[in-house]
């Protein structure tokens, strides 16, 4: 996994000790954290957790720049898509992890409908015109990823989409910017999605358990008047753990945990 993350990726090793690695595009600002469990199990095909984590480079540029270089290094990609919002590509970790590495398009190009519902689909990726953005790279020290480079959002497969949905709009305070009927994609301040969630795989099917391998928590940072009102609301609720000033622990429905801290 570390090769992978670091050798054929391209992360930084921030910090590493025998179990425990953090990696990122900057050398003090970890975007992953590697944790080394020999004892974890291998989670259940239609279990809840991790669908895909998504790493968003600053631009189209810098995209058509990670799609040649993680190229030029072998790396197989699982598929491409067009959202309308973002033009992204798929791959898979060792472990079976889902990563997707995107480049948002402007803003002013998103469609919005009069209820606030941004459109967005999965259509084939012009590859073509990626490609102009950048000439060929052949230097195989190439950095795939730049300065700007950082988690967009994750997207979970969870057990019950309706629950699921409440849970992170009407506790957790998102806005639901898109459903798909068997998808919905959450998020705050206007943005496409900061969460997506689905039950392709996984309707009806185990939640989380802490032995298995697989994602242990994903983190959100916050505005510190929001985090405060948060943590006021969820003070009295048996969600919420390891609550103080500068942490809140959260487990959702299917038993994934947010930690989320001030900003």
């Amino acid at each position: 996994m570390l090769s992978f993350y670091h050798k054929d990726l391209g992360l930084n090793v921030i910090r590493s000790d025998e179990n425990r690695t953090l990696l990122g595009e900057k050398t003090n600002d970890p975007i992953l954290i590697l944790n080394d469990d020999k004892k974890a199990a291998d989670a259940p095909k239609d279990a809840a957790g991790l669908y895909h984590f998504a790493i968003l480079v600053p631009d189209r540029r810098s995209l058509a720049t990670a799609y040649l270089t993680l190229g030029n290094r072998g790396i197989v990609f699982d598929g491409y898509a067009d959202h309308l919002v973002s033009e992204a590509l798929y791959l898979t970790d060792p472990a079976g992890n889902g990563i997707e590495i995107y480049a948002d398009r402007p803003r002013n190009e998103w469609k919005v409908d009069e209820d606030g519902v941004v459109q967005m689909t999965t259509q084939p990726l012009d590859i073509d015109s990626l490609l102009k953005e950048v000439p060929p790279i052949t230097n195989e020290e190439q950095r795939a990823f730049v300065e700007g480079t950082r988690i967009g959002h994750v997207h979970l497969k969870v057990s019950d989409l309706q629950r699921s949905i409440s849970f992170y709009r009407d506790l957790l305070g998102f806005d639901l910017m898109s459903y798909w009927g068997s998808a919905a994609f959450l998020s705050a301040g206007g943005y496409h999605h900061h969460v997506g969630m689905n039950t392709w795989e996984s309707l009806r099917g185990r939640p989380v358990e802490r032995t298995w391998a697989g994602m242990e928590y994903f983190a959100a940072a916050i505005a510190k008047d929001n985090f405060q009102e948060l943590s006021t609301r969820l003070a009295e609720s048996p969600i919420a753990s390891g609550q103080g000033s500068d942490l809140l622990s959260i487990s959702d429905p299917d038993n994934i945990t947010i930690i989320v801290s001030p900003t």
